[in-house]
């Protein structure tokens, strides 16, 4: 994954940039130069901003209106096809030196930064289409489309890219400190002969690891950070010994494996109820501004409640995917096949009616807090870059299945925690059942697609592709616990 990383403080070397021309109150445009670090941040935040709004703006959409029923249609032309008009009032379609003519305050901004907007709009757009199609795909509800950065609501960030010579450099200063210089010039006609016309932007930043080869930078000044963005590496370590697992997740244990280990995610229930008593002040800030006759958000208490609602809800998400990493990531180093049940989670989630809706949204809750996507997404990604097969099986009978003997009944699964079975009287944990169930379905499964794993050895349910082909293997050995 990308690495992320601090800024400590920003500063500001060579001669002043050229930001643009200031129009005076009589009409007249004035240039304006800066020394000021985080004025020139902000600057480069905005011009990155304005030239993607101008490539968003060739984007199109098609052209609705009401019909007699008050439902909105698509607008078709003569020969039935859909009418496409731009999603903003004018397209801007021009180059980047044309934008620069154009407009002052693009003049000296680096132009691997304003390169960086074509990329990066590109990308915004067509991970919005590919998911709007997927969720369609699924039954869900296919979103939204992007829309233009707001300078109001969004982030103030840019984009660099690295191309190895002067940009986007990092360069160590300390044990633990580095800093990410950007350079840029200012436009010959916009530069003072006493003080030189380059100038140079470093981000001095807190690294705690290694910063692995990567391609740009993101810069978010906003939230004080940088983000290097470079390829994933393959789990290092890695046993290697053809050893295979299989996964239940569930709520009361967030995974089982079919080794017997249970992996619990951490409690966060304290910040939860901590989210909710700022929710709710936040509610209540909203019927004391409506019965007084002004508006909730301009006021103080309010911001700050929700400023730190949103700050506790981020450290949960970070505790979860926390988690999430380092489970998948002994998954992955332990073992050379996982076998995951197939769960529809947004099914899973969906409201409940009448007298279950109570319960409904506290199982709701449970799960969101769990982050089983998260969990299984994390395993997926590292399984495919290091290597090691991943199998997701269709979760139906898993644990009303008997792993000894095979008969299903929905009477063996006695409890949520307890299973026995009706045939040959096997008690267990129904979870750690569910698992081994889970893990013999996958490599069936895989053996399907891929073939009798070489066709050199017999099938053992208990071990993975490796010793399917051919290789040794001890008896399967109880994963490691993750903290």
């Amino acid at each position: 994954m990308s690495q992320v990383v601090r800024v400590v403080r920003v500063r500001h070397q060579g001669a002043p940039v050229f930001l643009g021309h200031k129009t005076q109150a009589d009409g007249s445009r004035v240039p304006v130069w800066s020394a000021e670090p985080d004025a020139i941040a902000r600057w480069m935040a905005d011009g990155f901003r304005f030239r993607f709004n101008q490539r968003r703006s060739c984007r199109s959409r098609y052209l609705t209106c009401e019909d007699r029923d008050g439902n909105r249609v698509i607008v078709e032309d003569p020969t039935g096809a859909k009418v496409l008009v731009p999603i903003g009032s004018t397209a801007v379609d021009i180059s980047d030196s044309e934008a620069r003519r154009r407009h002052s305050h693009l003049a000296a901004i680096p132009s691997l930064v304003l390169e960086a907007t074509l990329k990066t709009e590109a990308q915004d757009w067509f991970s919005a289409t590919k998911r709007r199609k997927t969720n369609l795909s699924r039954g869900k509800k296919p979103g939204r489309m992007p829309r233009f950065r707001s300078r109001k609501t969004d982030d103030d960030r840019f984009v660099c890219w690295f191309n190895g010579g002067r940009n986007a450099v990092l360069t160590k200063t300390g044990r633990k400190s580095a800093m990410v210089r950007i350079t840029g010039q200012n436009p010959p006609e916009h530069r003072e002969a006493d003080q030189g016309h380059s100038w140079s932007l470093a981000f001095h930043v807190r690294i705690s690891q290694p910063i692995r080869p990567y391609t740009s930078v993101r810069v978010n000044l906003t939230r004080r950070e940088i983000v290097f963005v470079n390829t994933p590496l393959p789990v290092s370590k890695r046993a290697c010994n053809g050893e295979a697992i299989g996964l239940d997740r569930g709520v009361v244990h967030t995974v089982a494996d079919s080794n017997g280990t249970f992996y619990d995610a951490p409690d966060t229930k304290s910040i939860s109820s901590k989210i909710a008593w700022h929710q709710k002040r936040m509610a209540k800030s909203r019927l004391v501004a409506k019965s007084e006759g002004r508006n909730f958000w301009e006021s103080k208490r309010y911001q700050a409640h929700k400023a730190t609602a949103a700050r506790l809800a981020a450290k949960q998400a970070r505790i979860r995917e926390d988690f999430a990493q380092q489970l998948s990531t002994a998954m992955v180093r332990e073992f050379d096949f996982v076998g995951i049940e197939d769960l529809k989670l947004s099914s899973m989630t969906r409201r409940g009616r009448g007298r279950v809706a109570s319960a409904k949204r506290g199982l709701n809750r449970v799960l969101a807090n769990a982050a089983l996507a998260q969990i299984s997404t994390f395993i997926e990604y590292k399984c495919t870059i290091s290597g090691v097969p991943f199998v997701k099986v269709n979760p139906a009978y898993t644990s009303q299945r008997c792993h000894q003997c095979g008969h299903t009944c929905k009477e063996s699964r006695e409890s949520q925690a307890v299973f026995l079975c009706r045939r040959c009287a096997w008690t267990g944990n129904a979870d750690y059942n569910a698992a081994v169930n889970i893990v013999e379905a996958a490599l069936e499964q895989w053996a399907r697609t891929h073939g009798p794993a070489g066709s050199k050895g017999e099938t053992d349910p208990r071990k993975g592709p490796a010793v399917l082909a051919g290789g040794a293997c001890d008896e399967p050995r109880t994963a490691r616990a993750v903290a």
